[in-house]
């Protein structure tokens, strides 16, 4: 992340104002990737030995909130790329899906 400084002058008084530079996130799903349940917009996607699975927000909580259903998951996940943040950056940008 770069820091830039910008010389704002105010009357006779020089001042520095520090500018944060944003980056962007990059997401790895698409909204083309669809949950296996539901056909919603996939957020998560665990990759196993016998291939990927794709859940919404509301499938993978589902899953990971029973304990079975979390055992099942840690054994067959080598992979997770877990993109729920999207909501969360959707919502603080006034989107509402």
């Amino acid at each position: 992340m770069a820091l830039d400084f910008i010389k704002l002058t105010i009357g006779r008084y020089n001042m520095f104002t520090m500018l944060k530079e944003e980056t962007k996130q990059e997401w790895q799903l698409s909204p083309v990737d669809r949950c296996d349940r539901c056909s919603s917009e996939a957020l998560v996607k665990v990759t196993g030995l016998n291939g990927d699975l794709l859940f919404c927000g509301h499938h993978y909580n589902k899953i990971m909130d029973n304990a079975v259903g979390y055992d099942k998951m840690m054994k067959f996940a080598i992979t997770i790329v877990d993109e729920r943040e999207k909501l969360t950056e959707n919502r603080s940008k006034g989107k509402d899906y």
